[in-house]
């Protein structure tokens, strides 16, 4: 009671000893995580790159990508490749520019506007300015175009400055590989040698002891055999970034029985009210996991056993639900008739303020005095159509064809559009207003009609219900919780006979991982610092899989530790240790009596007499052998070797004599080769200069 009573007593003191403790712990973990954070995304050959930065160039490349493709957006796995492709383009662009500035190779003014204008454009401009119809380059195009560009919309004016880059950037690349490979010199005296080396050959008789004739079962390694190999050859085995070897088991919630029973009660009540529904398209969208699509359909567009279905069935028949890979649908028959699967035409636009046409100005009843005048006129002289769609249409791109939009499929128009090319005949000229202005159409082609269909289809995806995706997430939380460590992670998957995956070798910046599409979230935290070898995640939702991964080996920059690689040089170990064992028998043997058809009896092989180079390094029958090689053309003649242990066999050689390369004064083709051999390794020139660069790459701290 003494003690109760003095901790009253001091009852205030406590409380401001346990909260100064408090925010001395909260403030030392605080200063702990941001200790760990940076703004900056990485470094390269001494520049700093801030996230900002960066996230600023990478939003530019998605933004040109769309212009490029015409899309409004990029899917997840898009965006992630341009975000790598921006990290790659600032790599080459920091270190390749630092070389241009040592070496003062540059691109002047005057240089590019000849690139652009002059008599032989580069290449990225002929591509652009060349008629597709013609397949003519158009001179006068790429002047008239340079002359407005700054009234050009700005889409079109970055896609250009990017070419201009583009063309910039290829040039300083050729002056600069031209100066390595034009640097590149092969004295008389190396294409000399080079050519004695090819052409010298050794003539030998020789017999090769297999490393089949002793099992792998025969052999018993032990960790020092692993430590002599590792020794020997670590240098093979060096990484050049972080890599995690990592387990995972992924938990997919499938629809249950219960799941499907109830789905079909639900679309069966929605194939009864289809019937009796007068608004179509409103009770689709209302109740499809899809859209109502107007589009018509000809044969093969669906599965053939639906083709069959659909195409037989009368206008207004109305399927019963039918399980089409994994979607239960109800299809009613809208429209049936014969229709052109292609069509062709050619328009003039005259668009105006308030269409999809960005910067249109005109205001609608100009766009229809200027639309009428034309289309009386091109009615009026039809041959004229042509000449009338390359000056005053507001479509740019059909504007370079005369107005050609070559042949596009039924429905693949703005319906209104669409609908006037199909209704009228080839020849007919018809004008019609869209959401982009008003079209002066020529119709210019129709393909034979074929049958086709007008469907309307209520899908329903067979999907998990709510309570089914909570007891799967329950399920992986609990697996997560009651196996934190690896050991008991593999034991537990081994003991529910879960499919464990595994993906080797991945690097930080992985995005993808085996049956998991959106995995950047797991990578990412098998490189946290806080993650060791041996850690088991959390759960993770990666588009409705739940994963829970392991890091099953953590391997970092440098020589792989031993440890890692133990498994994979197991077969390499085995080989070093059967090349003793036939070595010490032959040593044994030919202690007795050093002839090599001793071998014949003991191994039951054959001498072969063979004909050997040092330049190629193969022994026919066996294979490439180059330290064998090497050390048969440092014998003498006449010589016996001891055995020589390579790749495919222990070896015992009798040199008979070297046959010198026929004499020659001409080198020619060896210095050929050498320069191509040489030209060949200009690419690895970036890796080598990237390798020298000191690059840090944070990245995955961001994402």
């Amino acid at each position: 009671m003494a003690i109760i009573g003095e901790i009253r007593k001091h009852y205030w003191l406590l409380v401001v000893i346990i909260g100064v403790a408090l925010l001395l712990f909260v403030l030392s973990d605080f200063s702990r995580k941001r200790s760990k954070q940076t703004t900056t995304i990485g470094v390269i050959a001494g520049e700093k790159i801030s996230a900002q930065e960066f996230n600023k160039k990478v939003e530019e490349n998605i933004e040109l990508q769309k212009v490029n493709t015409g899309k409004d957006n990029l899917t997840a796995d898009e965006s992630f490749q341009i975000r790598q492709g921006t990290w790659q383009q600032l790599l080459n662009e920091i270190i390749m520019n630092k070389q241009y500035e040592k070496l003062g190779i540059s691109v002047s003014l005057d240089e590019l506007d000849d690139l652009i204008r002059g008599k032989n454009p580069h290449q990225y401009i002929l591509q652009s300015f060349t008629d597709p119809n013609s397949g003519k380059f158009d001179q006068k195009a790429v002047s008239n175009f340079l002359q407005n560009l700054d009234n050009v919309e700005p889409t079109m004016k970055k896609r250009y400055l990017a070419l201009e880059k583009a063309i910039i950037t290829d040039r300083l690349s050729t002056k600069y590989n031209n100066l390595l490979t034009k640097g590149f010199y092969v004295p008389a005296a190396f294409a000399k040698r080079n050519y004695e080396e090819s052409n010298k050959m050794a003539k030998v008789r020789l017999a090769g002891v297999r490393y089949q004739v002793i099992s792998d079962s025969a052999v018993k390694v032990t960790d020092a055999d692993y430590e002599k190999y590792y020794a020997e050859n670590s240098y093979k085995y060096f990484q050049d970034k972080p890599v995690r070897d990592i387990e995972y088991v992924v938990f997919d919630p499938k629809p249950s029985d219960e799941d499907i029973m109830k789905i079909k009660e639900d679309v069966n009540k929605m194939y009864q009210e289809f019937g009796t529904t007068t608004d179509v398209p409103t009770f689709v969208n209302a109740n499809s996991d899809s859209r109502y699509d107007s589009t018509w359909k000809k044969k093969g567009s669906f599965s053939p056993i639906l083709d069959s279905m659909l195409f037989n069935a009368p206008v207004g028949a109305i399927l019963p639900p039918y399980d089409d890979n994994g979607m239960i649908r109800i299809f009613k028959i809208m429209d049936k008739q014969a229709r052109p699967d292609s069509l062709r035409a050619s328009h003039i636009l005259i668009s105006y303020a308030g269409t999809q046409v960005q910067n249109a100005k005109r205001s609608k009843q100009d766009a229809i005095k200027v639309s009428d005048s034309i289309f009386a006129a091109v009615k009026k002289n039809p041959t004229s159509f042509e000449a009338v769609a390359s000056t005053v249409s507001d479509d740019e791109t059909a504007k370079k064809k005369a107005g050609d939009l070559d042949w596009f499929l039924d429905g693949g128009m703005v319906a209104p559009f669409n609908n006037a090319v199909l209704k009228g005949t080839v020849g007919d000229i018809v004008k019609v207003e869209t959401a982009f202005g008003y079209h002066i159409i020529k119709i210019t082609g129709k393909k034979n009609p074929i049958a086709k269909i007008k469907v309307a289809s209520v899908d329903r995806k067979m999907e998990a219900s709510t309570k089914t995706i909570e007891k799967v997430f329950n399920d992986a939380s609990n697996f997560a919780a009651e196996n934190n460590t690896i050991d008991k992670f593999e034991k537990a998957v081994k003991d529910k006979g879960l499919d464990l995956r595994n993906s080797d070798r991945t690097d930080a910046m992985t995005d993808k991982l085996p049956g998991v599409d959106r995995a950047r979230e797991i990578v990412r935290w098998a490189f946290f610092e806080e993650t060791e070898k041996g850690s088991v995640s959390n759960v993770f939702d990666t588009d409705g899989l739940y994963v829970v991964a392991a890091v099953k080996t953590v391997v970092d920059k440098g020589a792989v530790p031993l440890e890692v690689l133990k498994k994979s040089i197991e077969p390499l170990v085995i080989r070093e240790k059967k090349a003793e064992l036939i070595t010490k028998r032959i040593n044994n043997q030919f202690a007795k009596l050093k002839d090599i058809n001793t071998l014949i009896q003991e191994y039951n092989v054959k001498i072969d007499t063979s004909d050997i180079s040092f330049a190629s390094a193969n022994i026919p029958g066996y294979g490439h052998e180059a330290k064998v090689t090497g050390q048969v053309f440092s014998m003498k003649n006449g010589q016996m070797s001891a055995p020589l242990a390579g790749d495919q066999a222990v070896y015992v050689v009798i040199l008979d004599t070297f046959q010198d390369a026929p004499a020659t004064k001409d080198y020619e083709n060896q210095k050929r080769q050498i320069s191509m051999n040489f030209q060949a390794r200009i690419n690895q020139v970036m890796s080598i200069l990237q390798d020298k660069a000191d690059v840090t790459d944070n990245r995955a701290l961001f994402y």
